[in-house]
């Protein structure tokens, strides 16, 4: 490979491919962070709501505020769990994970050892650009899939 395809490729793999891969990454962590973080509030509210009903049928302090709390500890769980659904925090994780992973398949030089495209380095280079590029299209249309699974509702219909 010639001196300029060389430095082109590693000039793209460090800025774009790296680049986007690592921003892939972290958004996936934070979503996967989140989900978990939901997930362990709700625990947490459910844990308490089953202490608070505990209490709610003694004559241990207020029964009245145990009751409210044993009403209100599981519809807050409920919201949080609703709320992590809304913004699909597992599947954005999902997206961004396989997205990592289609990124760095198709950042393999092609022409390489074990590579079935054939020629010269500046085809090799041009088919990993291409591959690449693709590569990044087909995350950008999960957003689309994504998007067109939430359903809004048509408040103009009576």
């Amino acid at each position: 490979m010639s001196d300029r395809t060389d430095q082109l490729l590693a000039f793209y793999r460090r800025e774009r491919v790296e680049d986007q891969v690592g921003f892939y990454r972290r958004r996936r962590e934070a979503f996967d962070r989140a989900v978990g973080q939901a997930a362990g509030i709700s625990a947490i509210l459910l844990g308490f709501a089953t202490a608070v009903s505990a209490l709610a049928g003694t004559d241990l302090g207020s029964t009245a505020l145990w009751a409210a709390l044993a009403t209100v500890l599981p519809a807050a769980a409920t919201a949080l769990t609703a709320y992590t659904s809304v913004y699909a925090f597992e599947q954005q994780g999902k997206i961004y994970g396989d997205a990592v992973q289609a990124v760095r398949a198709a950042a393999r030089l092609p022409g390489g050892a074990g590579s079935a495209v054939p020629g010269d380095a500046d085809t090799a280079a041009a088919e990993l650009v291409r591959r690449v590029e693709a590569a990044l299209r087909q995350e950008q249309a999960q957003w689309g899939q994504l998007t067109s699974q939430i359903e809004i509702p048509d408040e103009t219909k009576g």
